[in-house]
């Protein structure tokens, strides 16, 4: 795609972006409009007035005239500030308003999305699309609902006006427009794959700033500070360097601005004088002349200003684009619902997330019935993951079937689908807040009874009672709480929506067996017709399962329990075999 081509698509996405939520703001639009049009009016009547003043009372002497004239060119200034006061208020309201429009569109879409889209883009740009991104849009629609109306009305109102003072002074007005016009349309021209770039060089510093706090242990424990710290000066060094070019260009159209204005000024004396000498131009006329010629040169700075913001927000507005309308990677789900215990079956399921070198999930066969613990083990990357994030529709397979209580997981209307299967993944995520209000978000309606019943079945129940009850603090990610403490706190909160069917990723792997023994234990107990699937790599965790799965680059190899695997499975023997010493006869 060359250049126009990319300019047009940016600016076609900006466009379509701010329409939505300028549509659903008309009133503000209109009140915008009229506050500026009445601003600029008052602005443009000010240089009239110094002519009426010059003419007809500096030269004549008349100070009553020029008392009187002097009374209203206050009283319409103070009214044109009150108009731009208001149309800066307006103003504002419409961007902030736009700005958080486009951060719920985005927040709302990512949502939808299954992991594997989510992972496309990552975190890193997702935090950065949502906060700059949508900054730098609503800073554009600030600018553009200001600029829209102000500047074509100071510049053309300026023109008309100036000419009834000389025509013959025109082609300095002239001049000066064409040489500004090429000027803003070469430092768009310049600035807009700059912009562009500066996004993505912001995204690559946070990719890294939030890898290396969040990964701070190993690169303490490895010793590898100075590869970290040389990773970030490089994406820094990056960011700068474009930063500064960008504002070097910018910095730039100021002294260009005022070398043509003061050019324009000087010409205008120059001419003017000679005017004035042959009786075709007076002094009063020559005053307003160089006001309205400096209105002009304001008017097409107003426009630079918006030029200045207009390439990073085409930049911000095509990536916003992409994401609200990126599909979300999962089939609209149907209107099914299905009563009772369920069942989970997975039929041929392969799995293949976009540029891997294999499949994920390679022809899987699996049932989970009710009542029971099926576990899934297998080394890293081996599937298990993949597999249970299948059963919610955080992703859908490539091909096959995952069917819950014998219906395929796209024929369940997804709320409901999500309401019967609870999936507790690796990470744990603790909102910062107290403990009832990280379990409600399991159920937003659980009373405290149904909180203090999933925190004891999670066998978390007497840690939180010694912290203060369901008021106890949780920092941020969890960050007061150990790491088997935190999982716990995810499985509880999971209980509370007493789901039907219980996935636990890796959600036991930082407690010790017999806790984790108890914790299996109660879920098994409280909810008895619950089909629970545990994906470890921990033999220790999955041997008491009614029946263990045993994944291998995404096959399934056999499919028993725990004995009986150790006799014919040797897969399963070398997870067992590896494990021994931490593993009770």
């Amino acid at each position: 795609m060359n250049r126009s081509s990319r300019n047009r698509s940016s600016g076609a996405a900006l466009s379509k972006l701010a329409a939505s939520s300028l549509r659903r703001r008309r009133g503000i639009v209109a009140a915008v409009v009229l506050a500026q049009l009445a601003a600029m009016g008052a602005s443009l009547a000010q240089p009239t007035f110094n002519a009426l003043i010059v003419d007809n009372g500096v030269i004549a002497g008349d100070v009553g005239y020029i008392q009187r004239m002097g009374g209203w060119m206050l009283a319409v200034a103070v009214g044109g500030l009150i108009a731009s006061l208001a149309a800066i208020a307006f103003g504002a309201a419409l961007s902030a308003g736009t700005a958080a429009d486009l951060r719920a569109k985005v927040y709302g879409r990512v949502a939808e999305y299954s992991t594997a889209t989510y992972q496309e883009l990552g975190t890193a740009t997702m935090l950065t699309r949502t906060s700059l991104d949508t900054a730098v849009v609503g800073q554009a629609v600030f600018l553009t609902t200001s600029v829209a109306v102000s500047a074509p009305l100071i510049t053309i109102g300026a023109v008309v006006l100036s000419l009834r003072e000389s025509v013959r002074l025109a082609p300095v007005i002239v001049v000066a427009a064409v040489v500004l016009g090429i000027g803003v349309g070469v430092f768009v021209s310049f600035v807009t794959p700059l912009a562009a770039r500066l996004q993505r060089a912001v995204d690559a510093v946070n990719r890294v700033v939030r890898e290396q706090l969040s990964g701070t242990r190993i690169i303490r424990t490895f010793r590898r500070e100075q590869q970290a710290s040389d990773r970030f000066d490089a994406a820094n060094a990056d960011l700068t360097a474009l930063a500064r070019r960008v504002g070097a260009i910018q910095l730039l159209l100021l002294p260009g601005v005022l070398l043509v204005s003061n050019a324009a000024t000087v010409a205008t004396s120059l001419f003017g004088a000679r005017l004035i000498e042959s009786g075709d131009l007076t002094i009063g006329g020559l005053t307003a002349f160089t006001g309205y010629l400096i209105q002009i040169v304001a008017g097409i700075t107003l426009f630079i200003a918006l030029a200045g913001v207009l390439p990073r927000a085409r930049a911000s507005a095509t990536r916003l684009a992409e994401v609200i309308d990126r599909p979300s990677g999962l089939a609209r789900g149907g209107r099914g619902v299905v009563i009772g215990p369920l069942a989970v079956n997975l039929r041929s399921v392969t799995v293949r997330y976009p540029d891997a070198g294999r499949s994920a999930l390679d022809e899987v066969t699996l049932s989970a019935p009710p009542a029971m613990v099926t576990a899934i083990i297998g080394s890293t990357s081996s599937g298990k993951s993949t597999l249970l994030s299948l059963i919610p529709r955080l992703l859908d397979p490539t091909s096959g079937s995952v069917e819950v209580g014998g219906l395929p997981v796209q024929q369940w209307a997804l709320p409901q689908l999500r309401a019967a299967v609870a999936h507790v993944g690796q990470g744990q995520s603790m909102i910062a807040g107290t403990v009832a209000q990280n379990l409600r978000l399991g159920a937003a309606d659980a009373d405290d009874g149904e909180l203090w019943w999933a925190l004891q079945t999670a066998q978390i129940g007497d840690t939180v009672a010694e912290r203060g009850g369901l008021d106890a603090e949780v920092k941020q990610a969890g960050a007061n709480f150990s790491g088997g403490q935190r999982q716990r706190l995810a499985i509880a909160r999971a209980l509370v929506r007493r789901p039907r069917v219980l996935c636990l990723d890796a959600s036991i792997s930082a407690m010790d067996r017999s806790t984790a023994d108890a914790v299996l234990r109660a879920i098994r107990t409280e909810l008895p017709h619950a089909a629970v699937l545990l994906a470890d790599q921990q033999v220790e965790h999955v041997r008491a399962a009614d029946q263990i799965a045993v994944l291998d680059a995404g096959r399934v190899v056999d499919v028993g329990g725990h004995d009986e695997l150790v006799d014919r499975c040797a897969v399963y023997r070398e997870f067992a075999d590896a494990q021994a010493p931490v593993i009770a006869p």
